[in-house]
């Protein structure tokens, strides 16, 4: 672990507007912070000596694969589930993930007595859904991908009445998040680039936003599998524009986004950058032989994009990586369960 220092920044907060009587703020990301406490392991923050040798950089790596569910999405689930009103809550949760999200909502729902049912696409990781009904949710397997799947989701919201959880389209959702980059900044203060997987958004807004409250010059970087390129090619357009996504084993990365978050990224995230999709496997195992983690394939992009050299650091800058989550499928890898 590394050292704990007092973050001096906060009563600071930086306020975005987005949605008609909707806002999200630093502040937002404290109440969050609040609500979460005995909810959410603060996960560990560790140093990586063999990342720190390939780059040149001191790398650490922020564990939210060790997280409760093995991934960060229950920090976002929580704080947005909690918000509910006991007349929502009676109504039941529903929402549509490629598997994270789906199994925050189903772990939330069980610790708050509520009903949940989570829309995953037909190919989900089966360890995803697998948990997702040993937590007592509904599991709806439909469609080939998160956007079918979502689809099909917001018929169900229709037809029963239950409150829709969106997987990153919320500011609850999205402050949720950002508490990781609290504990980022809490314990190393002078960082000087945060690199965050990226899919729809959420992670990476939050986190960004409360980094650049606390210390503006910090640089925030997102990662994305080339296959799985939406948020880039969105993010180098400045709006958002058809992207074809060709099959992934980072999956959690794999869906659309929408304008609140892309209008988020372009406002606090400084870059987004590839790594090689065929070189995500390869990555995996080599966290696993040299961080002894197991990691999934949206979890390692930030990893294999440093060993693939396609971000820039100076000598002995300060970086933390995210990994986002650890439900790996052990047969995209050929290997015993």
């Amino acid at each position: 672990m590394v050292r704990k220092g007092k973050n001096r920044f906060l009563h600071h907060y930086l306020m975005v507007r987005g949605g008609r009587d909707v806002t999200l703020s630093a502040a937002e990301i404290l109440k969050a912070k609040k609500n979460l406490e005995g909810i959410i392991h603060c996960t560990p923050l560790t140093y990586s000596k063999t990342l720190s040798q390939v780059s040149g950089a001191e790398i650490y790596l922020k564990w939210e694969s060790l997280q409760k569910t093995r991934s960060f999405k229950p920090r976002g689930a929580y704080n947005k589930i909690c918000s509910l009103t006991p007349e929502e809550r009676s109504r039941g949760v529903i929402t549509a993930s490629s598997g994270n999200h789906a199994l925050a909502v189903a772990f939330v729902a069980k610790i708050m007595g509520i009903k949940a049912t989570v829309v995953v696409p037909e190919k989900a990781p089966k360890v995803k859904v697998e948990r997702c009904r040993a937590f007592g949710a509904e599991v709806v397997l439909k469609g080939a991908n998160y956007d079918e799947s979502l689809i099909y989701c917001k018929k169900l919201v229709s037809k029963t009445g239950a409150i829709y959880i969106p997987a990153f389209g919320d500011y609850k959702v999205i402050a949720g998040q950002g508490t990781i980059g609290c504990e980022i900044l809490e314990e190393i203060p002078d960082v000087d680039t945060i690199i965050v997987p990226i899919g729809g958004g959420g992670l990476i807004s939050g986190i960004a936003l409360w980094a650049k409250t606390v210390k503006p010059e910090i640089r925030v970087v997102g990662a994305q599998s080339n296959a799985a390129c939406t948020m880039y090619e969105c993010f180098k357009a400045k709006k958002i524009v058809d992207v074809h996504v060709s099959p992934t084993i980072a999956d959690g990365l794999a869906g659309g986004i929408i304008q609140m978050t892309l209008d988020l990224v372009l406002k606090y995230v400084d870059e987004i950058v590839l790594a090689e999709e065929k070189e995500l496997k390869s990555a995996i195992f080599w966290v696993l032989r040299n961080e002894r983690q197991v990691v999934e394939g949206s979890g390692v992009v930030g990893p294999a994009a440093i060993l693939q050299g396609n971000i820039r650091f100076k000598r002995g800058e300060k970086v933390v990586v995210v990994i986002s989550g650890g439900n790996l499928d052990m047969e995209l890898l050929n290997l015993p369960e």
